[in-house]
């Protein structure tokens, strides 16, 4: 899929996306290639759940952060990356994929949030990290 005007190639040793006061910082100490996507409202792609932002690291891609920036409603967060892994299966297949959800406020230990990790690691094989207002990945 050619992600034209959608998406940027990095190499810095920061890259982040932030929407509505919550954030993702990508530290890149490496300063491996990056490729940040804004999904949600850039990307033509059929009408449909998507989350915001993924990021491909490396060239070629062998990790893949899936993004969703949101209020407070994790399961909707959660269909939302879950549809996205579902868009890009085949680009993707072979990639290490972890999915972060940077929420408002989150019952973060609780067993509703607990159980969408286990379903997205057995039905799509991803990690599921959910962090509020903002969060630090290391790549």
């Amino acid at each position: 899929m050619d992600y034209g005007n959608c998406a940027t190639l990095s190499t810095n040793k920061i890259v982040t996306a932030e929407e509505n006061g919550r954030k993702l910082t990508l530290n890149n100490p490496t300063q491996r290639s990056i490729t940040k996507v804004q999904v949600d409202g850039c990307l033509p792609i059929p009408v449909g759940k998507r989350c915001d932002y993924l990021f491909e690291i490396g060239e070629p891609a062998t990790l893949v952060i899936y993004l969703e920036l949101k209020g407070c409603d994790i399961p909707k967060a959660y269909e939302q990356l879950t549809a996205t892994i579902d868009l890009f299966r085949s680009k993707h297949d072979g990639c290490k994929k972890i999915c972060h959800i940077v929420a408002s406020r989150v019952p973060k230990a609780g067993p509703e949030t607990q159980q969408l990790k286990i379903k997205l690691l057995k039905t799509k094989q991803a990690e599921l990290i959910v962090n509020t207002n903002q969060a630090f990945v290391n790549v």
